[in-house]
């Protein structure tokens, strides 16, 4: 790789010369950075424009999908199917990761834990499965974890293991964590012998650290018979829910909002897919209507500690009483991959409250996934009406949200635990959706604009502040801005847009931004994303055209190509990959008062390749530890150093410097590269002046920056990552990371800075 020496670092005037001498005074910086006489090219920054200026607040977030088995390395509970429940659909039966030793055991709903108010309508109920276990003494119940996310323990650290247990010949039962020829950490419990369900919570310290082979073992004391449902082993170095470790990467994006839940697992390629995000939550369906569903309480006796007395509690949403759906993408995988909602709706807003982000939800329209199904099909809904139904499920959602504990659906986040409201300013309403030639896959007309037309619905938003997202066809070449490389001419419209200026033409709307902010989605090859930085400069900023844009998904990823083959260039996640995002985010950010939102996507995946569902990730995780990505560094930059205003510029270029170079693709196609890519804005709370640069070029740029009447402190900070194309990180090496340096010794108010060959950099100015 190009490695950062302190002149790379420092960039000043005079080829970079880092051995100037500091000045005088309080001015304390690392690196000279005088103008160039002979500079390739000048920056000239401006004021803020007269029109067109804000950057949005919430540009650059995070989407969170339940993809490459990610819930399981995000929750912190390390058993599998601890509620003995399965899907209609699903690979795996509900036995599936437990074992029996000189014991049989079987799954059955007679006599469960749940009474008749969780009987839900549509299918009897979902999660009354409970393990009945027929144990000789000393037989034992075993639970393997995840295989994607095997359990792992830390010397030290404390674990809480909580179950149900009915039984009354069954004395004790021994609660161990072990890999066959140790045991990390052990508890026994006596059970209460009234034949009456009870909970049984218990803390457990681990005296060793190991992360392969581990089981959670229950040995029972005494043969009998004993019922169990709502296993869990929680670690306690956990946030919400979410694994430090990997809960600490996200919040050291500093993302402002998250999308959630999907992606393809909201649509589903039928019913039994579909997110459900009642399910989530705990909710059935007893009346006819969706308004008649409701979160049952559950009251049940529960034994903390080593205490032999119990306390009678209430609870509302508790995990066991979720009904889990099938993962869309256990389709595609091997490993049992339920959405069991150890992650819920609740959790997720609780992340986004915690890491200081707004909540994104993504809700079904109606209409399964037509991207894995095509052309679509009309789902059923909760309760048998279709789209009705999932207009109502998405008001109450806006409610759950976002109202107070007097509302009905405000009281039940109160019930669960949190009064409070929490911050959703966007609501989207279907995923990767269009128009696919039949009525019932048309989601413009015979879904989403449902929603538009439902007054209750369109009520709830206008109280409670939320704004629609309409979905878009998947594809790069269905956004209006992209170019058509037949004919080298950007495209005229988008699939959405059309929707939207058709519904204006049938009198339903005035402005096509009455139609929601148009989710844009596009995976496709790093040139791709060069050649298209400049697709939101022209869209429309003012009257009854102008419209809003969420980039809701996006990764540079050479399976999805329009300009060309250069897989001669592109290795999963290399630096080649992130550079070219880093590009394309200049533009989103430059387009900041059009581009309201924009989601990398997806955020996590295995580092085995083998348990993958998508091949291009932000973050790579095993059982312990977290890789971040080139790309994962890429996001932290531009979330972390988001202007709030635009800032006017010109780039120009000295004679003789050709400001592109030329890429040949495999297929023979010739394309045209810029070299430098950049946006500048300013910090109006610290007043800033940010400049954020891509070198697409393996040569260096000489650059000089001048910052017009502006007082300055003297003073920049440079944060600089820079590599050969080919770089990715691992867990063995990291050679992609930015590196921070301060700069000072200006020539007046111009700086000169060295643009590394294959760099993205972000300078903040301080001014007085």
């Amino acid at each position: 790789m190009l490695l950062f020496s302190a002149a790379a670092c420092g960039g000043g005037g005079n080829d970079g010369n880092d051995d100037s001498p500091e000045p005088g005074g309080e001015l304390k910086f690392d690196k000279s950075a005088p103008a160039y006489d002979n500079a390739d090219a000048t920056l000239t920054v401006g004021g803020i424009p007269e029109k067109y200026a804000d950057i949005s607040d919430e540009l650059f977030g995070v989407f969170l999908e339940d993809i490459n088995y990610a819930s399981q390395a995000l929750d912190d509970n390390m058993v599998i199917n601890g509620g003995f429940e399965t899907a209609t659909g699903a690979k795996f039966n509900n036995q599936y990761g437990w074992t029996a030793e000189r014991a049989t055991f079987s799954v059955t709903t007679d006599g469960a834990l749940f009474g008749s108010d969780f009987s839900d309508r549509r299918n009897g109920n979902p999660v009354a499965g409970y393990a009945l276990v027929e144990t000789q003494a000393g037989g034992a119940l075993i639970n393997s974890g995840y295989v994607p996310v095997p359990m792992a323990v830390e010397e030290g650290t404390e674990y809480i293991f909580s179950a149900f247990f009915k039984t009354s010949s069954v004395k004790t039962v021994t609660v161990t964590v072990t890999d066959g020829s140790r045991d990390y950490c052990s508890e026994t419990i006596e059970l209460d012998p009234s034949n009456t369900w009870a909970k049984y919570i218990r803390t457990l310290k681990a005296s060793g650290t190991a992360d392969k082979d581990l089981k959670l073992k229950l040995t029972f004391s005494t043969a009998g018979t004993v019922g169990i449902d709502g296993v869990s082993f929680e670690t306690t170095d956990s946030t919400v829910g979410i694994k430090n470790y990997i809960y600490d990467a996200v919040k050291e994006l500093s993302p402002k909002f998250i999308r959630f839940p999907g992606g393809c697992i909201t649509e589903g390629e039928n019913i039994n897919q579909t997110y459900d995000w009642k399910n989530s939550i705990g909710a059935v369906a007893n009346g006819d209507n969706a308004g008649d569903d409701v979160v049952p309480a559950l009251s049940f006796k529960v034994n903390k500690g080593n205490t032999t007395g119990f306390e009678e509690i209430t609870t509302y949403g508790e995990a066991v009483t979720r009904r889990p759906n099938v993962n869309l993408w256990e389709n595609n995988g091997n490993q049992y991959f339920l959405m069991d909602h150890g992650i819920g709706f609740y959790e997720y807003f609780l992340l986004c409250g915690s890491l200081g982000a707004s909540a994104l939800p993504v809700v079904s329209c109606g209409l399964s996934c037509q991207g894995q199904a095509y052309p679509g099909a009309p789902l059923a809904g909760r309760h048998g009406k279709g789209v009705e139904d999932y207009i109502k499920d998405a008001a109450d959602l806006i409610e759950f949200a976002k109202g107070d504990k007097t509302t009905k659906w405000g009281a039940v986040r109160a019930q669960m635990g949190h009064e409070e409201p929490f911050e959703m300013n966007y609501i989207g309403i279907g995923n990767e959706q269009w128009d696919a030639g039949t009525p019932q896959s048309d989601y413009f007309e015979t879904y989403y604009e449902k929603f538009l037309e439902d007054e209750d619905f369109m009520a709830a938003c206008e109280e409670y502040g939320v704004q629609l997202i309409v979905g878009n066809h998947q594809q790069l070449i269905h956004c209006e801005g992209s170019i058509d490389f037949a004919t080298n001419e950007a495209r005229t419209s988008g699939v959405a847009r059309d929707a939207a200026i058709a519904y204006r033409n049938k009198g339903k709307i005035t402005a096509l931004s009455e139609y929601g902010i148009h989710d844009q989605h596009y995976y496709n090859s790093p040139v791709d994303f060069l050649l298209h930085t400049k697709m939101y400069d022209n869209y429309t900023r003012e009257g009854n055209d102008r419209y809003e844009v969420f980039v809701g998904e996006y990764s540079a990823n050479n399976n999805f190509r329009e300009s060309g083959n250069f897989n001669t260039l592109y290795e999963i996640n290399n630096w080649f990959s992130a550079l070219s995002e880093a590009a394309a985010m200049t533009g989103f950010e430059r387009n900041g008062d059009i581009v309201k939102l924009a989601a990398y996507a997806p955020m996590f995946a295995p580092v085995n390749v083998g348990y993958r569902h998508w091949p291009v990730d932000m973050m790579l995780f095993t059982n312990t530890e977290l890789v971040k990505t080139a790309n994962y560094y890429v996001q932290q930059l531009f979330m972390q150093n988001t202007g709030s205003k635009k800032l006017s510029s010109t780039l120009t270029f000295r004679n003789g410097f050709s400001a592109t170079y030329t890429l040949t693709s495999l297929d023979g196609a010739d394309r045209e590269i810029d070299k430098l890519y950049y946006v500048t804005s300013l910090d109006e709370k610290t007043g800033d002046v940010i400049v954020k640069i891509v070198n697409a070029d393996e040569d260096n740029v000489k650059l000089n920056i001048d910052l017009g009447e502006r007082t300055l402190t003297g003073i920049a900070d440079l944060e600089r990552m820079i590599g050969e194309l080919s770089d990715v990180n691992t867990l063995d090496d990291t050679p992609i990371l930015p590196r921070a340096s301060t700069l000072g010794d200006f020539s007046g108010n111009t700086l000169g800075l060295s643009v590394t060959g294959y760099s993205v950099l972000c300078l903040r100015i301080h001014t007085k």
